[in-house]
């Protein structure tokens, strides 16, 4: 067992290298993130798929109605999913009085698409006829300036704009459950504006993402995804970016978050993160090299630390340390940039659950089959 011990330490070590300098690369890209600074005024359209959403859809778009944006320049698109609720009612009885242009379209159900997300933007962008599309969810909240400041990024040769989007205060949870949620939620947000920063691509949020038709059009758009069902939002801004034409940013203002709601359950919040996973086999080398090493790391820690207490060796406790460092690090300046510092409160109870809850999720997202709208899917292939 002690030679286990010492190979396996030997291992954590160069692993804890790896990770705290894929961790630095991102916390460098953070400080890179600036303003937007154009001031011309797109044309946008946002397109919101919604499917049973009659609790939520009536204040996202109130919220879009309230923005501080000129009318004529705005359109927004509801793509109905075959809710069978009041989704549809709702939509068109704000339409009817809405001083901006907004229409209510029924997803397809004939089509041979298989993500029921790229069906229903795909049907939205074919209506549309600005020059800038923005997308969120039907249980999103967005502040008055939300398109102003998204738009304001969207300068010569930027193809792509994400933003934060951040959990709401539930009464029906814990604080505690909460502030879990919220980090580990906006810690993916810290990595992808990391990544921005240092001028690469991995992950954009669907709930605040936007993007030049333009370069949709010149990626062949939803082209080479139709056969996921998971991660499109991320793929089509890799897409747009690769061809070295067109560039990302993150919009870092409070104006441009979006709000959310956290789930219930911690059930809910496994099948939300094995969703997530299914993107990730089609991110970039590098990322997967980091990827791959993380996670056996989370495993070595896993089985030395409970050993390490009956035949004692600091290295597997000196490398948990170090990757709590690294995360605070990353997190904290996150925090600041997005002023959302209060939730960091919540980061000590957050680190202790993160590796088995990684290690759960990604296997889960790999090899099981998850809920998502009251659908099962499983991850397709890469």
């Amino acid at each position: 067992m002690q030679t286990f011990l010492e190979y396996t330490s030997f291992l954590l070590i160069v692993l804890l290298a790896v990770y705290v300098r894929q961790i630095l690369y991102f916390f460098r890209g953070l400080a890179r993130l600036t303003a937007g600074k154009n001031t011309y005024q797109h044309s946008v359209t946002v397109i919101i798929p919604a499917r049973n959403e009659e609790k939520n859809i009536e204040r996202v778009l109130n919220s879009l109605l309230r923005q501080n944006y000129p009318r004529e320049k705005l359109a927004i698109i509801v793509i109905d999913d075959q809710s069978d609720d009041r989704t549809s009612l709702i939509v068109n009885e704000i339409a009817q009085n809405s001083p901006i242009t907004m229409t209510l379209l029924q997803s397809d159900i004939t089509s041979t698409i298989r993500s029921p997300k790229i069906r229903a933007m795909t049907l939205g962008i074919q209506h549309s006829m600005s020059e800038i599309i923005v997308t969120t969810d039907a249980d999103c909240i967005a502040s008055s300036g939300w398109i102003s400041t998204i738009n304001s990024y969207f300068e010569e040769n930027v193809g792509v704009v994400t933003g934060l989007t951040v959990y709401g205060k539930d009464d029906r949870i814990s604080a505690s459950f909460w502030g879990i949620q919220f980090l580990d939620f906006i810690s993916y947000t810290a990595i992808a504006a990391g990544a921005i920063g240092m001028k690469r691509v991995l992950v954009s949020n669907g709930s605040n993402m936007a993007f030049s038709i333009k370069a949709f059009d010149e990626a062949d758009g939803f082209e080479t995804l139709l056969h996921i069902n998971t991660g499109d939002d991320s793929l089509l801004a890799q897409k747009i970016v690769a061809s070295g034409k067109w560039k990302a940013r993150f919009a870092v203002e409070e104006t441009a978050a979006i709000i959310t709601h956290p789930v219930l359950t911690w059930k809910e919040v496994f099948q939300q993160r094995m969703r997530w996973v299914g993107q990730t086999a089609y991110y970039p080398p590098y990322m997967m090299f980091f990827m791959i090493c993380t996670f056996i790391m989370f495993i070595a820690l896993t089985v030395t630390i409970p050993i390490t207490l009956y035949e004692w060796n600091s290295i597997p406790w000196i490398v948990l340390i170090g990757k709590f460092s690294a995360d605070y690090l990353i997190m904290n300046r996150f925090a600041v940039i997005t002023k959302t510092t209060d939730a960091m409160k919540y980061f000590f109870i957050t680190a202790v659950i993160h590796i088995p809850f990684v290690l759960i999720s990604t296997v889960g997202g790999y090899f099981f089959s998850f809920e998502w709208k009251d659908r099962k899917l499983k991850k397709e292939s890469a």
